[in-house]
């Protein structure tokens, strides 16, 4: 493994130099997954007290980069696996993933005006001959594919994009916000398993019938409008999605 130290000029607190340390190497396949991640190793490696190695861990474990095994220890997740919190905005996945130090990138195809189909229409409340933006996005983190996501947006009067804006916005609600002023503010979502059929393998660089998780989500502004609707299937072996339950 290699020795990556801690820089006490750099201003970046302890804690998140040895979070990003640690998720690079867990990320990467560096660390042995049934080796346990001790306060005591880190404690020894890093040269720091405990409370910047225990924060460090808390949120690697927050974002479904370690786990914690009672009486044993924690264990590092293999693989970049990417947590998704159920209080991220609509359309800043992306942005997400920036922040949490990963390097996603996107393939965007597809792109054109079409008639959606007739569930798509019913959900976004369009007449039988509307037309709508569509695309379809591939997201990968760390050079793997993560998700593969068709996507039916209402657009106003003269809005135009190609390939190139919407892989550097991240999202075509960005696009629409800084242009139109059209805000999505909140998003409905629905989750099963399913298998993937051959064109969504190749995609996600998977075999034909691989469970994956699939999330279509209807996107809305502020005055309840529908704006939009996405398709997003993820490959389970890279992605964890979080909620929260509440009276």
């Amino acid at each position: 493994m290699p020795v990556r130290e801690l820089d006490s000029s750099s201003g970046v607190p302890f804690y998140r130099q040895i979070k990003d340390i640690l998720r690079h190497e867990i990320s990467n396949g560096e660390v042995d997954g049934q080796t346990p991640i001790t306060e005591a190793l880190l404690l020894d490696r890093f040269e720091v007290s405990r409370a910047p190695i225990r924060q460090a861990l808390k949120e690697l474990s927050d974002e479904g980069f370690v786990y914690r095994r009672q009486g044993k220890g924690t264990f590092p997740v293999p693989g970049a696996q990417v947590h998704r919190p159920a209080d991220i905005r609509p359309g800043g996945f992306q942005d997400y993933l920036i922040e949490r130090g990963m390097h996603p990138t996107s393939v965007v195809n597809n792109l054109g005006r079409v008639r959606p189909p007739e569930h798509v229409r019913s959900l976004l409340e369009l007449a039988d001959t509307a037309e709508v933006l569509h695309f379809r996005r591939i997201i990968s983190v760390e050079g793997e594919p993560l998700a593969a996501n068709e996507v039916y947006v209402i657009t106003p009067e003269g809005f135009e994009t190609t390939v190139d804006e919407l892989i550097d916005a991240g999202s075509v609600f960005a696009l629409l916000e800084d242009r139109f002023g059209l805000t999505v503010v909140r998003a409905a979502n629905e989750a099963w398993a399913t298998g993937a059929d051959e064109s969504l393998a190749s995609a996600l660089a998977i075999e034909v019938g691989t469970p994956v998780l699939s999330i279509d989500s209807v996107f809305y502004a502020r005055d309840g409008r529908p704006l939009g609707w996405r398709s997003a299937m993820h490959r389970p072996d890279e992605f964890k999605f979080h909620f929260l339950t509440g009276r």
